[in-house]
């Protein structure tokens, strides 16, 4: 399955860079997600889209993982 998400630095944690880089390294990071595309970048935001399938292992969610590190899911 697809899915595509838009997501931006939370306001709690600023940051110079851009996140659809940072998004993407983080949801590498995750089971079962492949082919990430940076579909576009704004000045504090980004679409991403992915390929997601179902490892059958527990793994955190992609709003949890991307929270873990400043960004979060808009």
């Amino acid at each position: 399955m697809r899915a595509v998400i838009l997501v931006r630095h939370q306001r709690s944690h600023p940051s110079p860079n851009e996140v659809g880089p940072q998004a993407a390294m983080v949801l590498e990071s995750l089971p079962g997600v492949s082919q990430i595309r940076i579909d576009r970048e704004e000045a504090h935001r980004a679409t991403i889209s992915y390929k997601w399938k179902d490892p059958g292992i527990h793994s955190p969610s992609v709003g949890a993982a991307l929270a873990s590190r400043g960004m979060e899911l808009v």
